[in-house]
Formats: structure tokens, sequence, C-alpha cells
């Protein structure tokens, strides 16, 4: 486990520098360090390395890390008033995932993560948004999985009056945030998108 430093290096797959860590992202009700921001990009844990007095490696450039969704428009919300930051940090180093849990004691986020290779889980549900880039298109109306339960692809509902269904290929993912799916799409991509045959 490794202690997140806020103004930590976060080294480009090329070993330069590509920013620094200016905030933690906190699941409260998971009670761990979800995402990190660096260039005001939500990145998950999942995609960093400790890179020991070098501070933090990564594989993302700077093209890779532009395409995550900044932090302003992922759902995330500033810490809770019973939130309390542990010894050398400030509760504006953090921001919460939306929904967070509330209790009676005042809540210490945690500030260390496992940095080892591994795939970091996310959950889609019915519901979700759907965000290219800084827009929403539309918002998760299914998820299609195969014999195993792994999931294949999405159904989404396009953003507009007409409400049409199509098929979103689960490698166009590149993302979740909080309840927010990040796509790599753009919107010739996703007029092109496979409409989604509904069962009558």
């Amino acid at each position: 486990m490794k202690a997140l430093r806020v103004g930590e290096d976060v080294l480009a797959a090329d070993g330069s520098r590509l920013g620094q860590v200016e905030r933690l992202v906190v699941d409260e009700g998971a009670h761990q360090v979800t995402h990190l921001v660096v260039e005001q990009r939500v990145v998950p844990i999942a995609e960093f390395r400790d890179a020991g007095p070098d501070g933090l490696a990564t594989g993302l450039d700077q093209d890779r890390l532009e395409r995550y969704p900044r932090h302003d428009d992922a759902s995330l919300s500033a810490p809770g008033d019973h939130w309390e930051p542990p010894e050398g940090y400030q509760l504006r180093n953090f921001l919460a995932v939306a929904g967070a849990l509330l209790g009676n004691a005042a809540y210490v986020p945690p500030v260390h993560a496992d940095l080892t290779p591994g795939e970091a889980p996310s959950e889609i549900t019915a519901g979700s948004p759907v965000w290219a880039g800084e827009r929403r298109i539309g918002h998760v109306s299914e998820v299609i999985t195969d014999e195993s339960g792994n999931t294949r692809q999405l159904v989404m509902v396009r953003e507009g009056l007409l409400g049409e269904h199509v098929l979103i290929p689960l490698e166009k993912v590149i993302e979740v945030v909080g309840s927010n799916v990040q796509v790599d799409l753009n919107l010739t991509d996703v007029d092109l998108l496979e409409p989604h045959q509904r069962e009558s």
C-alpha cells in the first residue's frame, strides 16, 4: 500500500512529467480511493504504479489523459461536513463519489491505495449517464451480458426527442466515474452506432 500525496509527480509512459496529483477521489461507502485528479482529469487508480521517489508512473500520455472527464463534469462533490481530514491533508484535497454514506462519527477518508496491477471494479447500471468527452449523449437502458454473466454491450437511449436505442461495444467504454460512463466516441461515431432492436 502506498500513501498518496497531493502535489506528487505523475510520470507519463515515456517517463516525462505528465502532471501532478491535485486531489484524491474517495468512495465513502467502500472506504477507498478510487481515482486521482491529474491536470483536472479524473483518472482511475488502476492506471497508476508506484515509481518510488519519482512519484507515480502511468501508461498514459497527454492525449489519453485528456480522454478522461474533467473533475467538474464527473458527478463528484465536495466532502461532507462530517468528513475530517487525515493528518497532513486538508479537506480541499478530496472529492467524494456522489451518493456517499452519512455516519454519526467524523469520517476520515483513506489516503492509501494498492497500486499492484489488476482491474479496478466498476459498475454500470440502467440510468447511468453516458458521456463522449464533455458532452452527454444519452443514458444506459440495458446491460447485455454473455452466458457467463460478463458484460458484452450496453444499450443506450440517445439524447433527443426520438430517444433512439443504440448499442455501445464494451471496448468503447474507457471509464466509469460514480454512475457516469465515459466512452471513446466522437459525434460521428455516435451517429453510426448500431440500432438496438428491442423485443416486442
